[in-house]
């Protein structure tokens, strides 16, 4: 294509995306017959193109097979795309964690407090409440023992007598919050609860992955260690 047929192509493009009048489909063809080099020029607009199989009931074989390789190309661009876009939530989560670690490591105090601060500046959450078990009532603790056996990060919307002990009125009956155990120096009955809480129904669903939560959970555990803390000191 020349430059000059690539700027009247442009043209047209700018127009059509300013919300301007939009080119005919006459006007449409007439380009294409003065210009036929285009599909040549950029194959990948026929991606999009839809072609006429044969009449009925007549099967075109060959026609058959192009529509099935082009359906499996697009659902492969559509995984692709996916995978892209997990990459790059990956990535994104991986810097959010690295400067999670930097400032626990540039932390003096080593207060659940200040855990619960630094977690609010790092991550996107509504509300946070790093809370010792002991300090929890009887019935939070109830509501939590079948979880708390196998203290895998549970996502999801809590029990009301949870929600209300650790969030109190930050979060709201629909919102949703992910729970994460955390055991300090390898003593059980040293335990916290880190809970991040999302005003959204399904900002922490049960169908999302826990790697990133448990990563925050042994974080959680290094910073509020006694030893880590008699070190610091």
């Amino acid at each position: 294509m020349n430059e000059n047929a690539a700027l009247e192509l442009a043209d047209t493009d700018a127009t059509a995306e300013s919300g301007g009048e939009k080119p005919t489909a006459e006007a449409v063809l007439d380009y294409l017959r003065a210009h036929p080099e285009l599909f040549l020029d950029h194959p990948e607009i026929l991606d999009a193109v839809e072609l006429p199989g044969p009449p009925q009931p007549i099967v075109s074989l060959h026609h058959w097979q192009l529509r099935r390789w082009r359906h499996r190309a697009m659902s492969q661009k559509s995984a692709l795309d996916q995978l892209h876009q997990v990459a790059a939530d990956n990535a994104e989560a991986d810097r959010l964690l690295h400067r999670f670690c930097q400032t626990l490591l540039g932390a003096t105090d080593r207060s659940t407090a200040t855990l619960e601060r630094l977690i609010g500046e790092t991550f996107e959450v509504d509300a946070c409440r790093v809370a010792p078990l002991s300090e929890l009532d009887g019935e939070t603790r109830g509501q939590l023992a079948g979880w708390l056996e196998n203290p895998v990060p549970h996502c999801g919307r809590l029990h009301d007598t949870v929600r209300e002990t650790l969030f109190g009125d930050a979060l709201p009956q629909t919102g949703s919050a992910a729970l994460i155990s955390v055991t300090t120096d390898g003593d059980a009955s040293a335990r916290y609860i880190v809970a991040l809480g999302r005003r959204l129904p399904d900002g922490f669903n049960p169908a999302q992955g826990t790697h990133f939560l448990e990563q925050i959970g042994e974080l959680a555990a290094a910073f509020l260690s006694p030893s880590a803390a008699k070190d610091n000191a």
